[in-house]
């Protein structure tokens, strides 16, 4: 498969396919399917169980943290009210709506205490894997250190939220082709991805390959 362009351009990713069939093969100890297909409620809204997946994919949750976690649950409840659309094809109030879910990591009961971005993320994306992204150091790096998107000391989680996501929806229109057919090679092999699982684990695995 020919290569694509990512994060507005920056991150060129060689031999996507092959990419993503080395992520899904759980021979090689990544995070599919423990992550993607743990079992839970079967619906989008939250329950306890969800609180501890990150784990499944690289984020501790101890015992502070999953008590931190269900402290925010009200906050975050309203993942399962997200309009039933794709991230590439959100507009900006969906978008809007994704961001203001991680608004509860500026509020002063919960800032600095141990959850950020990233386990929040990791408990909200499988609720809504192809609108809410996930969201860790490697994604950061590869959408902010080359320029995609400028690196803002003041912004809130909220603001940089709304800018990321606007982001990876421009990435997966602008290789809609290739989403389309890198989804077609994951489900032929036995793991039913949506696109934007997919560029997570595209992005993570080239930024992976920097470091």
């Amino acid at each position: 498969m020919e290569p694509i362009v990512l994060c507005a351009g920056t991150l060129q990713v060689e031999h996507p396919d092959q990419v993503l069939l080395d992520y899904i093969d759980p021979r090689n100890g990544y995070a599919y399917p423990s992550y993607d297909r743990l079992v839970t409620n079967g619906s989008p809204v939250l329950v306890d169980g969800d609180l501890l997946a990150p784990a499944l994919i690289g984020a501790e949750v101890d015992r502070a943290r999953f008590t931190l976690l269900r402290e925010m649950l009200p906050a975050l409840r309203g993942v399962a009210e997200l309009p039933d659309v794709a991230l590439e094809n959100a507009d900006a109030a969906v978008i809007g709506q994704v961001a203001g879910l991680f608004a509860v990591l500026d509020q002063a009961p919960y800032a600095g205490r141990g959850v950020r971005g990233t386990i929040i993320s990791k408990v909200l994306h499988r609720k809504r894997p192809d609108l809410l992204p996930l969201y860790d150091s490697r994604i950061f790096e590869s959408y902010t250190a080359p320029g995609a998107i400028a690196r803002a000391a003041h912004r809130n989680w909220r603001e940089f939220m709304e800018v990321l996501c606007t982001q990876m929806r421009d990435d997966l229109r602008a290789e809609g082709a290739a989403f389309d057919e890198l989804v077609q090679v994951a489900a032929d092999a036995g793991a039913p991805l949506t696109r934007l699982r997919v560029l997570d684990i595209l992005v993570w695995r080239t930024a992976d390959s920097w470091h």
